[in-house]
């Protein structure tokens, strides 16, 4: 039993340490700008072409909004297209679930970019979401706005076309939103970065089953990260249905906590393809196979 706790203790301080060496990144690109508009995506280089293409902000000009929630949700946190409210458009909608130690407020100015691609991107403060219960309860709120009167988000939702995105245990918690949860099958794209995870953890007690995913998929993960290691990746991929679209890469120069916002390029074009019907983005996808960054690149059913 001691062995455990301590063998738990030690996993627990290693993800602390990998999410507060990731702390100089945040800093030095001052990612956590309570209103955004730091540039973050300006500065990370060796991009491929196309890549370098979707790490732009979009056209649309974001706008946010808070709404208080209950218990550890904290407040849900929505980026949109400012266009939104004089139009009456309809935009995709990206669920965020939290990293270990870093609720929406922390990372807000990706938020902001997401919205700048034409989507109505939401979050919030749960600091426990491998489970996919803070998906859950953020998809339900969006939607209930999308049918009440009041909200400055009715019917300006496109219920059709959701998706969601994870980073570390987050990565869990989209596994575990788009199967078991109870809106899982609304769910038609998803990304997971810089988590391989999948099956039962005796010690951080997370259980996944990446083998019912049916949504298309995307996995990116930081080659030097010790939370994502090659036979785990591997793991992973193997586990995943072969009749589903999905795709991997394992990007280099980057580590854990890094890995956030280094796929944002692809993760952009994920989302225009799969959520607003871009066929340009999905070439933007298959550049993965060319891409220098990237290595032991995967990819299935395109």
């Amino acid at each position: 039993m001691k062995i455990k706790l301590l063998t738990f203790l030690l996993i627990a301080v290693v993800i602390g340490l990998l999410h507060r060496s990731c702390a100089s990144f945040w800093e030095h690109y001052n990612a956590t700008h309570p209103n955004g508009n730091n540039k973050y995506y300006e500065m990370i280089t060796q991009l491929s072409p196309k890549e370098a293409e979707y790490m732009k902000l979009g056209q649309y000009t974001p706008k946010s909004y808070e709404a208080s929630a209950s218990g550890s949700l904290g407040k849900f946190t929505v980026w949109y297209p400012s266009d939104m409210e004089t139009s009456k458009t309809q935009y995709p909608i990206i669920i965020s679930n939290n990293g270990t130690g870093t609720p929406a407020s922390k990372y807000q100015e990706w938020f902001r970019r997401m919205a700048s691609w034409g989507f109505i991107v939401v979050g919030n403060e749960e600091p426990t979401s491998w489970n996919g219960n803070s998906a859950q309860a953020s998809l339900d709120w969006i939607l209930k706005q999308n049918t009440s009167p009041s909200s400055i988000f009715y019917r300006h939702l496109d219920t059709a076309n959701i998706g969601t995105v994870g980073h570390s245990q987050g990565g869990t918690g989209v596994e575990n939103a788009i199967t078991v949860q109870p809106s899982a099958k609304m769910y038609k794209a998803a990304v997971m970065l810089a988590s391989t995870y999948n099956g039962k953890n005796n010690f951080l007690r997370w259980e996944a089953d990446a083998s019912k995913i049916k949504a298309p998929i995307m996995i990116l993960v930081a080659d030097t990260d010790g939370l994502t290691p090659l036979k785990d990746y591997n793991s992973l991929w193997k586990a995943l249905p072969n009749n589903i679209i999905k795709v991997a890469g394992r990007r280099l120069y980057c580590g854990h906590g890094e890995m956030l916002v280094y796929g944002d390029g692809y993760v952009t074009a994920w989302f225009l393809w799969h959520l607003k019907g871009d066929t340009k983005a999905r070439t933007a996808i298959m550049e993965l196979k060319s891409n220098k960054t990237y290595k032991e690149v995967r990819i299935n059913g395109l």
